[in-house]
């Protein structure tokens, strides 16, 4: 029996060999068949969008036709499908002087974007800089750049991942953090709807981000916002969490953001076009089917109550950080107006990089759309209710803070967001007597 066994062993342990040595040579020969691979376009990762159609290489020189891919159909209210957020890594290109040529550019939902746009490119996906040889014409986006790695990242504006989110969550939740952690509801995909709490004052306030995916200057705004509430060293961050408790939603569209989309979420609907019903003929908003991103949020506002609250974005065109006011829905009065002011004042004090000269034309009174956030949040409260919209580009007001390496970026974005809760402190007097309520001993105007 053992004879046998030892024979049995044997025989395996050469058949293992075998295979050892077949697989060994199998190696080799694709080895020797693939490589040096060709350069590559690749955008199969979180937030990854760009379609290769083809490319011309050669030795030194190397050339892709680029399309960016739509979004998922938005039916009953915008009826198309939007594009203009991309994300790919090209590799492979090390030395070479590359053309990247996106052709349906001029098919994008806001093609005026690309009017003084520069691309943003990274090495390490931490550094993103701008590409100064983008040009927008005859409806294609192009730049050329000889890379210095074997791979390089580009994108519309500076990605936000679904991993940095969960590590940002867990960081200003957990032990010896200031901010309590909660789950709202679920996306049409599963993903949990993440909010920060931070403070116990009697002011409700709220920060939404990022509705339109692809906007994601809005999380690196609401994280820097975030970490601002949760410094306990910082006194301002101190005062505004014993004047207000402050609940921050920095993704209200994660399953559009890991998608690649730009505006819409996994079922093809516009959040920021889903507050309401009665704007849109036949259409009910929002709902569990279409939009639980905002039919939870408005659950929590309704639980929790909301005294403010700031809708964080990104604007395609204009270069500049602004606000996008509610002057045209039916309960705006001297009061909301009050309110904004003081807002909007203690911003410009507080962050030279906001300004009140660009943004959008102002609703004339009963014209506002109803379906809107901003808008729908300050009729249902009868509260202040925002928009804060930052650029994709830079800031070209003042023209004094803008950056010809980086543009608008990450890091600004964060620096913006933590000035935000600074002007959320100065303004709270203004807040709590429009809403009638009492501020802690030594809040003064």
């Amino acid at each position: 029996m053992l004879g046998r066994l030892a024979s049995t062993m044997g025989r395996a342990y050469g058949q293992t060999r075998l295979l050892v040595a077949l697989s060994a040579g199998a190696a080799r020969g694709l080895e020797a068949a693939s490589l040096p691979r060709p350069p590559s376009i690749s955008s199969a990762f979180d937030s990854g969008n760009i379609e290769l159609v083809h490319s011309v290489c050669v030795e030194e020189a190397h050339e892709f036709s680029l399309k960016i891919k739509d979004d998922a159909y938005t039916h009953f209210t915008d009826k198309t499908a939007h594009k203009q957020w991309f994300h790919f890594r090209a590799s492979g290109v090390k030395g070479a002087k590359c053309t990247f040529v996106i052709e349906n550019a001029g098919d994008a939902s806001y093609p005026e974007g690309w009017e003084n746009y520069q691309t943003v490119m990274s090495y390490d996906r931490d550094d993103w800089l701008r590409v100064d040889s983008t040009t927008y014409a005859d409806g294609k986006l192009s730049w050329e750049l000889t890379p210095e790695r074997d791979s390089v990242w580009f994108a519309y504006f500076a990605p936000y991942s679904w991993e940095r989110h969960e590590r940002v969550v867990a960081e200003l939740s957990g032990p010896g953090a200031l901010g309590a952690h909660s789950v709202i509801g679920e996306t049409l995909e599963g993903r949990p709807l993440d909010m920060l709490t931070f403070g116990d004052g009697p002011l409700q306030i709220w920060a939404t981000a990022r509705q339109h995916p692809g906007e994601s200057m809005a999380e690196w705004c609401a994280e820097g916002l975030s970490r601002f509430l949760n410094d306990a060293d910082e006194p301002l961050a101190r005062k505004l969490r014993s004047v207000a408790t402050v609940r921050v939603i920095n993704n209200m569209n994660p399953d559009g953001a890991v998608a690649g989309y730009l505006r819409v979420n996994a079922a093809g609907a516009n959040l920021n076009r889903e507050w309401a019903s009665g704007v849109y003929e036949g259409y009910h908003a929002p709902t569990l089917e279409r939009s639980p991103e905002v039919y939870y949020t408005l659950k929590a506002m309704d639980y929790f109550g909301m005294d403010a609250h700031i809708d964080v974005h990104g604007d395609e065109a204009i270069p500049a950080n602004f606000f996008a006011g509610t002057e045209g829905i039916p309960k705006w009065d001297a009061s909301l107006a009050a309110q904004l002011d003081a807002l909007s004042n203690a911003f410009l004090r507080r962050s030279p990089d906001f300004q009140v000269g660009l943004g959008y034309p102002v609703d004339a009174p009963g014209e506002a759309n109803m379906a809107v956030g901003s808008n729908a949040v300050a009729e249902r409260y009868a509260a202040l209710s925002v928009t804060l919209e930052m650029p994709f580009k830079d800031t070209t007001t003042p023209a004094s803070a803008s950056d010809p390496v980086r543009g608008w970026s990450p890091r600004r974005a964060e620096a913006f967001g933590a000035a935000l809760g600074a002007a959320l402190l100065d303004s709270a007097p203004v807040v709590a007597d429009g809403r009638g309520k009492a501020l802690p001993e030594g809040v003064v105007h």
